[in-house]
C-alpha cells in the first residue's frame, strides 16, 4: 500500500476554484466540495479457491461430501453471494475441522462483506491450525485494523516479525497503525528496524519519507524519498513521494518533473496524474490539467478527488452526462458531501432530469443547513427560485 495517503494535501484549486456559467438559463456557481482521501490497508492477496482443500484422514464418503460442498462453495464465491458461500464452508468445517484453509476462507468471505467482527474467530482457528501460515496472521491483523482494534493489530503484527524477522510488509503495517496513533517515535523506529533488516526495500524508505513529510520535517523526507528513488528506480511510488515533499518545499517545478518520471515509468499512476493535474490548474493550463485529471480517475475511479475535479470540468464545459456520472461517483464514497450533491442537481437540470436534480440540490440543501452554511442554503434558495420551483411545497 501506498503510506502517502496520510500526507496527501489537496490544492484548493481541485474544484472551490472553479466557478461560472453552466447553462444558458441557469448561472449559478459550482459549489466547492471537499473530498478528503482516507487512508485503509489493504487485505493481503489470498487466493480462495477451496477446491484442492483435501484431507488424507476423511473417508471416501467424506471427501465426496467436501468436494461437493467446495465446489458449491466456489460458485456461490464466482457469483459474490458470500453468505451462501460461508454457509457451505462452515458445513464442510464440519466435516473436516482440521483444515486451517476453510476457516481462513470464512474469515476472508466475512471481511469482503464488511464483517470483521465475525472474521477474528476464523482466523484464529486457521491460525491455531497452522501457525506458521503468514497469510492467515495479515488477514488477522487486518481485520484487527478494520475493526480499530489496534493493540491487537499491533500484537498480530509482531507475531509476524518474530516468525519472519525479515517479512517487510509487517514492518509496514505496524508503521502504519502507529501513524495513525500518532506515536510517531514508534513508527519511526519500526520503519528503521526495517531498514536493517532490508536495507535493499525501497518500501522502507518510502515509509520513512512519509513519516517525516507528516511530520513536516521535509529536508529528512527528501533524504528518505531520494534513497528510495535510488534504491528502486523502476517503480512509480518513490517519485511521487519525493514530489509531495517537493510541493511541500514549494518547488513546483522539481515536483512536476518528478511526478513526470512517476508516469514514465507507469502512465496509469492515478496519484501521480492528480498531481500533476494540481500544478497544471496552479500553472493556469486547465487543458493539461483536465487530461491528468481524467487518466488518474480512469486509472483509480475510487480517487474521489480526481472524481470531483473531473465532474467539475464537465459541468462547467456542458458535457453534463459524464458530470453526473463523475458525482454519482463522488457521492459513493461521500453521501453526505452537499456539494457533490448541488453540482449533481446542476448536470441533472441541465440533461432536463428536472424531478432528479430538485431532489439533489433539496439534499444538499438539507445538509448545508444541518451544518449551518446559511450562506450556502440561501445559494440554493436562489438556484430554486431560479428554476422556478417553489421551496416551501417541494422541500420543507
Amino acid at each position: 500500500m501506498t503510506f502517502r495517503w496520510f500526507a496527501l494535501v489537496l490544492s484548493s484549486a481541485v474544484v472551490s476554484a472553479m466557478a461560472g456559467s453552466v447553462a444558458a438559463a441557469t448561472l449559478p456557481t459550482i459549489a466547492p466540495m471537499n473530498a478528503p482521501l482516507s487512508s485503509q490497508l489493504r487485505l493481503p492477496p489470498q487466493a480462495l479457491n477451496l477446491a484442492q482443500s483435501r484431507s488424507s484422514n476423511l473417508s471416501d464418503a467424506d471427501q465426496e461430501a467436501l468436494d461437493e460442498l467446495l465446489s458449491e462453495g466456489q460458485e456461490k464465491v464466482d457469483a459474490e453471494d458470500y453468505a451462501a458461500a460461508i454457509a457451505l464452508y462452515q458445513a464442510a468445517t464440519r466435516i473436516d475441522p482440521q483444515n486451517a484453509r476453510l476457516f481462513s476462507g470464512i474469515g476472508y468471505l466475512y471481511v469482503q462483506q464488511g464483517e470483521y467482527t465475525a472474521a477474528v474467530e476464523p482466523y484464529r482457528q486457521a491460525i491455531v491450525l497452522e501457525p506458521d501460515n503468514l497469510p492467515f496472521r495479515y488477514g488477522l491483523a487486518y481485520t484487527y485494523v478494520q475493526l480499530e482494534a489496534y493493540a491487537e493489530a499491533i500484537a498480530a503484527y509482531e507475531e509476524i516479525t518474530t516468525l519472519a524477522p525479515s517479512e517487510a510488509d509487517a514492518y509496514l503495517g505496524l508503521g502504519n497503525i502507529f501513524i495513525t496513533l500518532e506515536d510517531y517515535d514508534a513508527a519511526l523506529e519500526t520503519y528503521e528496524a526495517l531498514t536493517r533488516r532490508a536495507p535493499g526495500n525501497a518500501k522502507a524508505y518510502e515509509a520513512l519519507g512519509t513519516l517525516y513529510l507528516i511530520q513536516e520535517d521535509y529536508a529528512a523526507a527528501q533524504s528518505a524519498f531520494q534513497r528510495a528513488v535510488r534504491t528502486d528506480s523502476n517503480r512509480s511510488e518513490p517519485y511521487v513521494g519525493l514530489a509531495e515533499t517537493q510541493l511541500a518545499m514549494g518547488d513546483s517545478r522539481a515536483a512536476f518533473e518528478s511526478l513526470e518520471a512517476a508516469v514514465r515509468l507507469n502512465r496509469n499512476d492515478a496519484q501521480a496524474n492528480f498531481l500533476l493535474g494540481e500544478i497544471s490548474m496552479e500553472l493556469g493550463d486547465e487543458e493539461a490539467a483536465y487530461a491528468y485529471y481524467r487518466r488518474a480517475a480512469e486509472a483509480d475511479p475510487d480517487l474521489i478527488a480526481a472524481q470531483a475535479a473531473v465532474g467539475a470540468f464537465h459541468l462547467r464545459e456542458g458535457v453534463y452526462l459524464q458530470a453526473i456520472r463523475a458525482y454519482r461517483q463522488v457521492l459513493q464514497a461521500f453521501p453526505d458531501n452537499p456539494g457533490a450533491h448541488y453540482n449533481l442537481g446542476l448536470a441533472l437540470w441541465a440533461e432536463g432530469l428536472e424531478q432528479q436534480a430538485v431532489s439533489s440540490v433539496g439534499r444538499a440543501r438539507r445538509l448545508y443547513e444541518s451544518e449551518d452554511d446559511i450562506d450556502s442554503v440561501e445559494r440554493v434558495d436562489d438556484l430554486l427560485e431560479l428554476w422556478g420551483v417553489n421551496v416551501e411545497d417541494n422541500l420543507l
